[in-house]
């Protein structure tokens, strides 16, 4: 029998939501029916904005309404809601599933196994499934709360905790569940990280949570046999190794089996979850529907010929140091291709379906692993302002994002090179590349705001003379930022620079003599500075250009 404590639907808040009154948590049916009124996801991290779009907005959405083409997909973004017969559509597709989207359902709770039970009765604190916690024997010093005794999470914050665990969870060793019959010594070893760690995840952000939703939907026909996991049969405590069927089975794999144990309570009480039971699920196998969430980076195979892999985020970029793979509408020199939902937008930019001033944003996020996946060593996320025009090979505002951003990198290396020649001047030798922090990686922070003010600016489109002005405007105080930065690493050095050291190397086969002098490293960091700048320098540009 259905626990009315349990209903996902229309019970249960736990859609965090930024609505006219703040920060709230709302049920399923009201965050879906009601989105055009919320602005935006607030998500607990990050990483679990594409877990909620995924895991349930985004599969309801197209599992109700059936395929979505370009059509219907523009008839979307300019309604910005729903009409009322796909409300209704919504509506009928959730009362007819009221059971599975219950959380404390006895035979098919949302998102777990019934049933599941580890051998010896053992169950873990809550927060195994959140990587942010300390939990097991990482528990800080300064923790007042030890492990047989978790701080309980109310059941909405449970339930989407367990989702971002089917989606990013680490490939550590899970304990044994009673009727898996691949158990191996109370364990199971060989499984692999959730589906979204393999991924550098990009997900679009509209004006609203409504265009969010409509911006994440894949358009094209469903796979046959497709469906969410919540019209599959109910889960066991063994797992499976298959192939997705299609996205919507994709996008709401479980990958983990888990089963929520809520606190005994008195009635009407709220439901408390302070432990989990969590061992090994499902894991992907063959050949699986292209992931519309992440870009790709394309490799010549001798054997297999042209290899696509997932593109995954750095740690220490920022979102925009990665612009030229999201632009990548077609496969470019770099052997970049951009994600499936940016392709979507720039074909509704070039076909009118949407205005090239939309107010387009980047969500950007990744886990970063340890010690052979076992851990969660960094959680990477960024959100950067995306022009609409800039997806447009044939627009001016594509080339100047692109340059831009390229210009701030070009002067954080020139940065990094005159520290280095100044280093040797005074008889040392730089850091080797990636030891230690970098003087190039302070001044990208500086200008870190000074691009994301660009990149916001050109979102309204501008053209011609307004463009210009905005590029002389960076580059005048990226010059300031990167002057200060030359400054700040010719204010630390001792005199034995000012006459420098010469060194003699064998090159090549070659004897080769450098001279290193601050004199020189300065002449050269100044020159850099002025060819990359250049809207703000063009006699240098165009002398460089003649002699070339």
């Amino acid at each position: 029998m259905s626990d009315p404590q349990g209903c996902l639907v229309d019970q249960v808040g736990w859609i965090p939501v930024m609505g006219g009154d703040g920060p709230k948590e709302v049920p399923l049916r009201e965050a879906l029916l009601d989105s055009h009124t919320f602005a935006e996801l607030v998500p607990d991290t990050p990483t679990m904005l594409p877990v909620l779009l995924r895991q349930v907005l985004v599969p309801v959405v197209l599992d109700a309404l059936g395929d979505i083409d370009d059509e219907l997909w523009a008839e979307l973004m300019e309604a910005g809601e729903f009409t009322a017969e796909q409300r209704l559509k919504i509506s009928e597709y959730l009362d007819a599933r009221l059971p599975r989207f219950d959380a404390l359902d006895a035979t098919a709770p949302f998102g777990q196994a019934a049933g599941l039970e580890h051998p010896g009765g053992k169950v873990h604190p809550v927060s195994a499934l959140m990587p942010h916690v300390a939990s097991g024997n990482n528990t800080p010093l300064w923790d007042a709360r030890l492990v047989s005794d978790p701080m309980p999470l109310p059941l909405g914050a449970a339930v989407r905790w367990l989702l971002h665990a089917q989606c990013w969870d680490t490939a550590a060793i899970k304990t044994a569940a009673v009727g898996d019959p691949q158990v191996r010594v109370g364990k199971t070893t060989g499984n692999r990280i959730g589906p979204l760690g393999r991924l550098g995840v990009v997900a679009l952000l509209g004006t609203t949570l409504f265009e969010t939703i409509v911006l994440n939907m894949p358009q094209g026909a469903r796979a046959a046999g497709d469906r969410p996991q919540w019209d599959r049969a109910p889960m066991k405590p063994s797992w499976e190794l298959r192939t997705p069927t299609g996205l919507l089975d994709l996008f709401t794999w479980q990958g983990r089996r888990i089963r929520l144990v809520p606190d005994e309570r008195e009635a009407g009480e709220p439901v408390r979850v302070r432990w989990v039971v969590l061992s090994a699920g499902d894991r992907i196998d063959g050949p699986q529907p292209e992931d519309p969430h992440t870009c790709w980076t394309i490799k010549q195979d001798k054997s297999k010929g042209s290899v696509r892999y997932p593109r995954r985020h750095l740690p220490g970029l920022m979102g925009w140091q990665g612009l030229d793979a999201l632009l990548a509408i077609e496969r470019d020199t770099a052997g970049y291709e951009t994600s499936k939902l940016l392709v979507q937008t720039a074909t509704a930019t070039l076909t009118g379906d949407l205005a090239s001033d939309y107010l387009l944003r980047v969500a950007t996020c990744g886990m970063v692993y340890g010690t052979q996946d076992s851990i969660v060593s960094d959680i990477l996320s960024d959100d950067v302002p995306l022009p609409v025009a800039a997806l447009r090979a044939d627009h001016a505002v594509r080339g100047s994002v692109i340059l831009v951003c390229e210009q701030a990198r070009t002067l954080a290396r020139t940065v990094d090179h005159l520290a280095a020649n100044l280093m040797r001047s005074v008889g040392g030798e730089p850091a080797p590349r990636g030891k230690g922090q970098q003087p190039g990686s302070k001044l990208l922070h500086v200008l870190d705001p000074l691009v994301r003010r660009f990149l916001t600016g050109c979102r309204r489109n501008p053209s011609g003379d307004e463009l210009d002005q905005a590029h002389k405007a960076f580059e005048t105080l990226a010059e300031r930022a990167a002057l200060a930065a030359a400054e700040e690493l010719l204010h630390r050095l001792p005199g034995t620079a000012f006459s420098g050291r010469t060194v003699t190397k064998r090159e090549q086969g070659k004897t080769v003599t450098h001279t290193y002098q601050q004199a020189n490293a300065e002449r050269f960091f100044h020159s850099a500075v002025r060819k990359t700048l250049i809207h703000l320098h063009p006699q240098t540009a165009a002398a460089e250009e003649t002699t070339a």
